[in-house]
C-alpha cells in the first residue's frame, strides 16, 4: 500500500518506520524543513530506542522516504495517516490549527479515493467533522478512520509492535476489512468501533492512567505524614488483580505530551457539555503539587536555599527519551533557582541547552561530578544507569548528604546504608542532624 504519514514526530516517525518495515511504500511529510533535512542526513529529531536502526534500514531498502512537500507526498497515495501535534490551548481544549490546516490540504492535493487515518489526539466528534468536510463537493471518497495511538515515549517502537490492543473507529465494513489486513502483523486484541467511541477510548485511557498516578502519589504523601513505607504499600495494593502494578509507582508525578494534555482535553469537553469532571481537575492539581512538594522538602531540611548547591539527576520527563515537554524537572529547577539555589544537572541523553532560556544551570558529564560539593541531590528521571551508582562514593563527594528520590528508584535501606539523610516532611530542627553527619566525617 502507498502510505503518506503527515508529521515526523514521535507518533508519525515511529508509524512510518514500522509500516515501511512491513514493506509498504511510505513517505513521511513534515512542514518543518529543517527536520526533513536532518532526517535526510540520517539525524533523527527525537531519541527513541530502536528507531534509528529502523529508519536507516528502510531508507536503504527504499520503502521509506521523507519530504517537506505536501503535494508530492500525497500524490497517488492510498492512505494518509495524520500524526500532527494537537497541543493544549490556554482553555485546555486541544489546539487543532495545524490539524485542520493539514486536513484542508487533502482536498487541494488528493484526486482519488483514499483512507484518512487520524492518529492525532482530537476531541470526540472530530473524525465525523473531517469526513463531512472532505467529502463535501468531491467526486471521490475520503474514508475516515480514527485509530488513536497508545505509544509510550522510550518504548514507542515496542509498543507499536506489541500493543495491549488496537483501536479502530470506522463506519464502513469494507474499510474495516482493509484495516484488519493492514494490521494483520499485530498479535493483540483488535477493537473495531465507531468514530466517537474510538476517540473517547484515547481520552479515557490516558485520564485513567493520570488518575492512577495522582492516586498513588496522594497515598505516598499520606505515608510520609502518618507513617508507612509507600513502596511496600504500592506493591501490596498492586497485587490485587483488579488493580495491578502498572502506574502505581509513586514519585514526582507525570509529565510528557499526553497524560496532562488529554486529561485537560477531557475536562474541557466535559465542561462544554455540562458534565461534572471535578475528579480530573484534582488529578492535575495533585500532579502539579508533587513538583512543589520536592522543593518544599528541600527548603524544610536546608532552610534557605540561597547559595545552596542542588544536584539534579535526570531532566527528561521519563527514562529512554529526550523529551522535556511538561517535564517535572523544568518546574522544579525553575523554583529552586527562584529561591536562590544553584543547580547542577546530569542527564545521559538530554542536553541542558534544551531547557528554557530563563533557566540557568551548570552541566556535569556524570552523576558524581554533578553531586560534587552539593548540599542535596534530587533524582527526577528513572534512568537505569542510576541504579549502578556507587552511593557511598556519591555521598562522600557531597557537602551535605541529603538525598531526595523523586522516582522511588532506590530501596530506602540501600540509601540509609550509604549514609544519606532522607527528608520526609522534616522540620527545621532536623537540619542539625545533617550538620552533625557532616562534622562527624
Amino acid at each position: 500500500m502507498k502510505i503518506c504519514v503527515v508529521g515526523a514526530g514521535y507518533v508519525g516517525l515511529v508509524s512510518a518506520a514500522i509500516l515501511a518495515d512491513w514493506q509498504h511504500d511510505v513517505v513521511c511529510v513534515d512542514h518543518n524543513e529543517q527536520k526533513i533535512e536532518d532526517l535526510l542526513a540520517g539525524k533523527l529529531p527525537i531519541f527513541e530506542p530502536g528507531l534509528q536502526e529502523l529508519v536507516e534500514l528502510n531508507r536503504r531498502r527504499q520503502y521509506l522516504r521523507f519530504t517537506a512537500e505536501m503535494a508530492e507526498a500525497l500524490r497517488g497515495c492510498e492512505m494518509i495517516i495524520v500524526a500532527v501535534g494537537t497541543p493544549p490551548a490556554e482553555n485546555g481544549h486541544p489546539n487543532l490549527e495545524d490539524f485542520w490546516a493539514v486536513v484542508k490540504s487533502f482536498r487541494e492535493n488528493v484526486g482519488n479515493n483514499v483512507i484518512v487515518m487520524i492518529k492525532s489526539t482530537v476531541p470526540v466528534g472530530t473524525s465525523e467533522a473531517v469526513s463531512l468536510y472532505l467529502n463535501e463537493k468531491v467526486s471521490y471518497k475520503f474514508s475516515v478512520v480514527s485509530a488513536p495511538e497508545f505509544l509510550r515515549q522510550g518504548t514507542a517502537v515496542h509498543d507499536f509492535l506489541h500493543p495491549d490492543r488496537l483501536v479502530v473507529g470506522c463506519m464502513s465494513p469494507e474499510i474495516r476489512e482493509q484495516m484488519k489486513e493492514l494490521f494483520q502483523p499485530l498479535d493483540c486484541p483488535k477493537v473495531f468501533t465507531d468514530w466517537h467511541s474510538a476517540e473517547m477510548i484515547k481520552y479515557a485511557s490516558n485520564s485513567f492512567l493520570a488518575l492512577k498516578i495522582s492516586y498513588i502519589n496522594t497515598i505516598a504523601n499520606l505515608c510520609e505524614a502518618l507513617g508507612g513505607n509507600i513502596q511496600d504499600v504500592a506493591a501490596a495494593v498492586g497485587l490485587d488483580h483488579r488493580i495491578g502494578q502498572a502506574y502505581l509507582k509513586p514519585g514526582v508525578g507525570f509529565g510528557g505530551s499526553c497524560l496532562a494534555k488529554d486529561t485537560q482535553g477531557l475536562i474541557a469537553q466535559g465542561e462544554v457539555h455540562g458534565v461534572n469532571v471535578w475528579m480530573f481537575k484534582d488529578v492535575l492539581e495533585v500532579n502539579y503539587e508533587q513538583r512543589v512538594h520536592i522543593v518544599q522538602r528541600l527548603t524544610e531540611v536546608l532552610g534557605n536555599l540561597k547559595g545552596r548547591k542542588i544536584a539534579i539527576l535526570g531532566l527528561a520527563f521519563k527514562a529512554n527519551t529526550d523529551d522535556l515537554r511538561d517535564a517535572p524537572s523544568v518546574t522544579i529547577i525553575a523554583q529552586i533557582i527562584k529561591l536562590g539555589g544553584l543547580v547542577k544537572v546530569y542527564d545521559p541523553v538530554v542536553d541542558s541547552s534544551s531547557l528554557p532560556n530563563i533557566i540557568s544551570v551548570s552541566t556535569a558529564d556524570n552523576p558524581y561530578a554533578a553531586c560534587q560539593g552539593a548540599d542535596a541531590v534530587v533524582v527526577l528521571t528513572e534512568w537505569e544507569e542510576f541504579l549502578d551508582l556507587d552511593l557511598k562514593r556519591l555521598q562522600k563527594s557531597m557537602n551535605a548528604p541529603v538525598f531526595i528520590d523523586g522516582r522511588y528508584l532506590f530501596e530506602r535501606k540501600r540509601l540509609l546504608e550509604a549514609g544519606f539523610f532522607l527528608p520526609e516532611r522534616p522540620s527545621f530542627n532536623e537540619w542539625p542532624v545533617v550538620q552533625s553527619m557532616i562534622s562527624a566525617r
